[in-house]
């Protein structure tokens, strides 16, 4: 399988530090190879080699940065499941149950084989086969709910006001995620784009990651959108949006901007150094207002996204102090005929246009007062949540994403479903501070 890149460059240096090479230089590929076959003989207990080489591993990354890490097999396939915006499987969002390895459904994803047999938000997946998730590690049952499109899995789900458990039988296929949600769900489980009145001209974008498709899908709703009618501003949001490629950071600000810089990536070789810059003709009017909306775990691809844009003056930034991971990694497979173990590890800063390294070198409580770290929204905007109204944002953003099964009524009391999910009890009478400042401006500038 080809690499799978942020930045495509060669890896072979890094590769002949894990490798068992025959280079005489390489002296400590000798010496790791001589320690595992020592303890591998004669340690007091039998050693797992895999567990020696992944210990080995992380120990070597961890010098490096904290964005440098080790992936073994399962985490390789997760990060490429991302990027490719693509997986076999059953088509869930799931997490953890309290002091238990049971699994949660979030939510079905739209158009997945789960949304068809009937799985809801908040069920909880009791057995798998004839293994019962509470007996077995969280990661096991990940594995087992995966698998190649067109395989089956029987799962067993307890659901709220259901004495006895319900039995699926769910055929896998290839789902194809998106990274681009809107402000809420519509009764067919479609995301709406508009805001509520009076600012349902208003278009809202939240991007969560920085996939293959990202691009695409932005520019296919503008499109859609522009043919419809049009809008008056445009927010796009990029809370909680970690990053992902930098192909896709560039070509989402290319949307937006005429020919001007996006960013500088520098790597130790000066001579690698490259500027990537957006065409000559942004695909929305640049005269149609715009707001980015940032918060603390805002980072990478989208802290470009918004240093750039508010470079350039194409738009508003409101929010918190991005996170300020002013890096850029690359992704090496380190073997492609057996397990998929891989390395991540980090070739580059970035600047912004105005020429600034955003990056944040240590813990946020050793950053001097003026230290130019992440993306500060503009004067007057920045908006910090406290630890109990980001909760409340927390709370409203998942309600918002759940996809309810048609004729459940959307009152919490009445859908025994959805309240058995903590978050899930949506406060109509929520206001998120951010996104209101973000109205009140758009609708100031309203022509």
């Amino acid at each position: 399988m080809p690499t799978r890149n942020v930045m495509v460059i060669t890896a072979a240096m890094l590769l002949s530090i894990i490798c068992y090479s025959k280079v005489p230089q390489n002296q400590y590929a000798q010496f790791y190879e001589r320690a595992t076959k020592v303890l591998g003989q004669r340690y007091v207990e039998e050693v797992d080699q895999e567990v020696l080489f992944q210990g080995a591993m992380n120990g070597m990354m961890a010098t490096l940065d904290e964005h440098s890490n080790y992936l073994p097999p399962r985490q390789y396939e997760g990060l490429d499941a991302i990027l490719n915006q693509e997986f076999g499987g059953l088509g869930i969002q799931i997490e953890g149950v309290e002091d238990s390895t049971e699994l949660r459904i979030i939510t079905p994803v739209l158009g997945s084989p789960a949304l068809e047999q009937g799985l809801q938000a908040g069920d909880i997946i009791v057995k798998i086969g004839d293994l019962y998730t509470k007996d077995i590690p969280q990661d096991e049952s990940l594995d087992l709910l995966r698998g190649p499109e067109d395989t089956s899995v029987h799962i067993s789900i307890s659901r709220e006001g259901v004495i006895d458990l319900l039995d699926f039988e769910v055929t896998r296929k290839i789902i194809r995620t998106s990274t681009l949600r809107g402000y809420q769900r519509n009764e067919n489980g479609q995301w709406n784009h508009s805001l509520p009145e009076p600012a349902d001209d208003i278009l809202y974008m939240h991007v969560t990651d920085f996939g293959q498709r990202t691009t695409e899908e932005v520019k296919q709703l503008i499109l859609d959108i522009k043919e419809m009618g049009g809008y008056t501003g445009i927010v796009l949001d990029l809370r909680g949006n970690g990053g992902g490629l930098l192909s896709s950071a560039v070509s989402i600000c290319d949307l937006f901007i005429d020919e001007a810089n996006v960013v500088e990536v520098q790597y130790r070789d000066k001579n690698m150094n490259r500027e990537y810059s957006s065409t000559v003709e942004a695909t929305v009017d640049p005269t149609t207002p715009m707001v980015v909306l940032i918060d603390r775990d805002s980072a990478s691809a989208s802290e470009i996204t918004a240093a750039c844009l508010q470079d350039h003056s194409r738009a508003l930034v409101i929010g918190e102090r991005s996170y300020g991971k002013g890096s850029v990694q690359d992704v090496v497979e380190l073997d492609s005929t057996g397990d998929r173990h891989a390395i991540k590890y980090t070739v580059a800063h970035y600047v912004r246009p105005s020429g600034i390294n955003i990056h944040r070198s240590k813990p946020i409580d050793q950053m001097a007062e003026n230290e130019p770290w992440g993306v500060q929204p503009n004067d007057g905007y920045e908006m910090p949540l406290d630890e109990e109204q980001r909760l409340d944002y927390l709370k409203d953003k998942r309600a918002r994403f759940i996809i309810k099964p048609a004729g459940i009524s959307k009152e919490p009391e009445d859908n025994a479903e959805i309240t058995s999910i903590e978050f899930e009890d949506q406060n109509d009478s929520y206001v998120d501070p951010h996104l209101q400042r973000a109205i009140e401006y758009l609708q100031s500038r309203r022509q």
